[in-house]
């Protein structure tokens, strides 16, 4: 067996270009904690509280992963990129002054990452769009898709920022603060993608029951509120299956992409077939995978074994982010990244095909060709430091055999040899024709006793 790569691009990928020398971080107004409520006072919201308090917005502090990144980044810098971290995962503690070098403690709604509250008092987002650049009101007044909210806790005002990508952007656009380098651009790779041009925002798929955008997703969004055609659900659900929502994690990832092969039927021993697997991101509004990239891991595996077991080629690529340093090697840190590498994600909507040449062994009958795309948050390594057991979960997985005659692909199609599924096909016939006279003459026999 024979097994020849080449990857072959079916959509052009744009690597998404370098930022300016230094990025803009946005700056933070101080405000105090009190003017923020705790997600366990929002009682009336109670379901959606109860959703919330699953996602990584309420893990964003307390996250092991984060917190062990967060860690290996201190000790290489000596604590320089600490506050611009914690800024963005707390950013109540952040306007607190609970955040970096001198900060008070956290009380309890500044502990709660990205609380209700928070979310609920932003007015805005400044450009450039990213690195914490919302803005808030702070003014207690709970901001939010709806013309008509009445609350007797608190005054209710509309907001059509709740319902745009921006609103999400602000944060999940990050860039390096001291060179400007893309460490994160999910608002930016939704941006260029053809969800954006449809008006699909990232709540559409984020914020709503199953895989993709779906509308309308009727409810109630408080006890005592009317029934609504649309609510959003506070799942904010993506691929962190270890500390997520696990159900709803791996259904978004199972409906984030799709694979394909095309492989020729038959290939006679001594000659060679051209097997094609097309991996397509065919479900995600932004790049497979997104976030910070050089830390996610998302692999597609290609294996061809022959009918026992025997495996005799296994391949494996990568799609990720490998970043360079000032050198213009690669891997390195993103706290000593200057630049991207490589960049092997998969836009919104693109596909990327591999191609092998196959030759069919003399033993053999056939052999089985199988191709699985699996994703990871982290390392094994990353989630040993953190203490956290993150599974590997299969997005998607294709089989096709390849047959070494066009007896054996009948016998492997049919389940059975060409000489059986003959023999059996032949005493169906007959049968069915005894059948068919039988049935005849019994007709003829009721007709006559009915003359």
């Amino acid at each position: 067996m024979r097994l020849h790569f080449r990857p072959t691009l079916l959509v052009t990928i744009a690597v998404l270009a370098v930022a300016a020398p230094s990025a803009a971080v946005a700056e933070i107004p101080s405000v105090p904690s009190s003017h923020f409520q705790s997600s366990a006072g929002c009682g009336c919201h109670a379901a959606l509280v109860e959703q919330w308090s699953g996602t990584m917005h309420s893990q964003a502090l307390s996250d092991p992963i984060y917190q062990a990144k967060l860690a290996e980044a201190n000790k290489a810098t000596g604590g320089a990129l600490d506050e611009f971290c914690e800024d963005c995962h707390g950013p109540v503690a952040a306007m607190a002054g609970m955040n970096g070098k001198g900060a008070k403690p956290r009380d309890a709604v500044a502990n709660e990452g990205v609380g209700c509250d928070f979310c609920h008092q932003l007015t805005g987002t400044s450009k450039p769009i990213g690195n914490n650049s919302w803005i808030i009101s702070a003014d207690g007044v709970k901001r939010a898709q709806f013309k008509d909210s009445v609350s007797p806790s608190h005054d209710s005002a509309y907001s059509a920022y709740h319902e745009s990508a921006e609103f999400c952007g602000a944060c999940h656009n990050v860039d390096h603060p001291g060179n400007g380098m893309p460490l994160e651009a999910t608002y930016t790779e939704w941006l260029s993608s053809s969800y954006a041009a449809q008006g699909i925002t990232c709540q559409d798929c984020h914020m709503t029951p199953g895989a993709g955008p779906t509308k309308p997703n009727p409810g109630k969004a408080a006890a005592f509120g009317p029934d609504r055609e649309h609510i959003y659900s506070m799942t904010f659900a993506g691929g962190n299956v270890a500390l997520g929502n696990a159900e709803l994690a791996e259904e978004r990832l199972r409906g984030a992409a799709t694979l394909e092969i095309d492989a020729p039927k038959v290939v006679e021993p001594g000659q060679d077939g051209t097997v094609t697997v097309t991996v397509t991101n065919s479900g995600a509004g932004h790049h497979l995978p997104t976030g910070l990239t050089d830390v996610r891991e998302c692999w597609l595996a290609v294996t061809v074994a022959q009918a026992d077991g025997t495996v005799l080629v296994e391949d494996r690529y990568d799609f990720n982010t490998v970043l360079k340093g000032a050198d213009g090697k690669g891997p390195v840190q993103f706290w000593d990244a200057v630049g991207v590498l490589r960049d092997t994600r998969l836009p919104a909507g693109a596909s990327k095909a591999f191609e092998y040449q196959v030759s069919m062994p003399d033993a053999s009958e056939k052999v089985t060709v199988t191709a699985a795309l699996y994703y990871r948050s982290c390392s094994e390594e990353l989630a040993k430091k953190a203490g956290v057991d993150v599974p590997t979960t299969e997005m998607a997985k294709v089989e096709q055999a390849v047959f070494a005659s066009e007896g054996a692909a009948v016998e492997g199609e049919l389940g059975q040899s060409p000489e059986a599924a003959t023999g059996g096909l032949i005493l169906a016939l007959g049968v069915g024709a005894l059948i068919a006279v039988l049935v005849g003459f019994g007709l003829l026999a009721r007709r006559g006793r009915a003359g």
